[in-house]
């Protein structure tokens, strides 16, 4: 049951094994408050319907439930977090600061969560505060208008919660509680950060944290979990690109190779450009030696390795190209790329549609959204189950299968 201990220790050394645990949030008021105003701040390109999307949220986790995956709700783990009032008083004291509120509003805002219904506080970390509502907290509305910002928010909502790959990931048998490199995104790491400490589910479990927990793990030092894909227990594939630096993708390889199993970080290049916000927008493995891949990386990124050098520090090497690091790191004698269908617009509209972005429930299975019919009849031909799911409005929110979920537990897989 999601709130006993942990009784499996949270691990993922494959990007394909069973998948046993995942975190998921199920969208709810931060997605209502996204307006034709705001939406381009809060990282969204167009407005939601709430509704249709929950349906389609529980469509989702009605295909993992049924292949045996057990999904925990990242809404429901915050709430029993904050049951505990250690937890409260510390999470409410980090995100309603002087900064960002002004003192006033601070003051009384921690001041009233301390005791407030834990259903309440969530609501309020996850949907944000308007200037009027302030008025409820006893604040005088004069005052209130001026402390909110230009779209009338004193706390803005969070509506990436619906991704929830970006703000950590579980590498081997430790976590990297990763750096968010946008402002709309960066309280979710405060969030999640809690519920790993303090939830009753995470708090006895002994585990390293890989990123996120030292001096200097703090932006610029940005990573995101859609950038991080765990190949191997011995290989991790990142991207640097808009969303994670080159700096942290260095700490984190360090501290991999000197406390973990991890050997070699292939590091892959991308655009900087919306449509290629993630790696995983345009890869995903999806079986043993299968890859779904845009096209355009096969030779337009640079691709470097890195392994840990001995006595201390790191090589870099030049990798050829994406196929030939992944040959050399993974012991593959081959490998199969199902490239994006249809045309070169075609190709174009699959990418954008998250056509790449595929998440396996086991070797050879994956959830992808049916809209993308060309990429999914392609991986059926190469011998993918694909689970369809019908969602126009999830992928409004420029996020696939894999950016919805953050694995804890994947059963091992052999790669041959």
């Amino acid at each position: 049951m999601p709130n006993d201990p942990i009784t499996i220790a949270p691990c993922v050394s494959s990007e394909i094994g069973p998948l046993r645990t995942v975190m998921v949030h199920r969208p709810d008021i931060e997605i209502a408050r996204i307006t034709p105003d705001n939406k381009e701040a809060l990282l969204f390109d167009d407005l939601l319907w709430l509704d249709r999307a929950q349906d389609e949220h529980d469509h989702f986790v009605g295909l993992m439930t049924d292949r045996g995956v057990e999904v925990l709700y990242f809404e429901r783990l915050l709430a029993e977090t904050l049951e505990n009032q250690t937890a409260r008083l510390e999470l409410v004291d980090a995100v309603f600061t002087s900064e960002q509120c002004g003192p006033r509003v601070a003051e009384q805002l921690t001041s009233a969560l301390a005791d407030e219904p834990v259903d309440r506080v969530v609501a309020v970390l996850m949907g944000g505060l308007l200037e009027r509502e302030l008025e409820q907290w006893g604040i005088d509305p004069l005052f209130a208008d001026l402390v909110a910002d230009r779209f009338h928010y004193v706390l803005r909502p969070l509506p990436n919660l619906l991704f929830m790959r970006d703000n950590a990931a579980w590498i081997n048998g430790g976590i990297s509680k990763n750096v968010l490199a946008m402002p709309a995104r960066r309280r979710e790491s405060l969030y999640v950060d809690a519920i790993y400490r303090f939830h009753p589910r995470f708090a006895t479990a002994e585990f390293p944290v890989w990123f996120g927990a030292e001096r200097g793990d703090e932006y610029p030092a940005s990573i995101e979990g859609g950038d991080v894909l765990v190949l191997s227990d011995k290989t991790v594939m990142i991207g640097i690109g808009e969303r994670t630096a080159p700096a942290s993708v260095e700490i984190l390889a360090r501290r991999l190779f000197a406390e973990s199993s991890v050997e070699r970080v292939i590091v892959v290049h991308l655009r900087r450009e919306r449509a290629v916000m993630h790696l995983d927008t345009v890869f995903t493995m999806v079986d043993r030696s299968t890859f779904n891949l845009y096209p355009g990386l096969l030779d337009s990124v640079a691709v470097h390795t890195l392994r840990a050098r001995e006595g201390g520090g790191i090589t870099v090497e030049h990798d050829h190209d994406l196929e030939s690091a992944l040959l050399d790191s993974l012991g593959l004698e081959s490998v199969e790329f199902v490239q994006t269908g249809g045309d070169a617009i075609g190709r174009l509209r699959e990418q954008w549609d998250d056509g790449n972005n595929t998440l396996a429930i086991e070797p050879g299975v994956v959830i992808a959204y049916a809209r993308n019919g060309e990429t999914n009849r392609r991986l059926r031909e190469a011998g993918i189950e694909v689970l369809e799911l019908d969602a126009s409005e999830l992928c409004r929110g420029r996020g696939g299968s894999r950016c919805m979920t953050q694995p804890i537990v994947r059963e091992v897989a052999r790669l041959n």
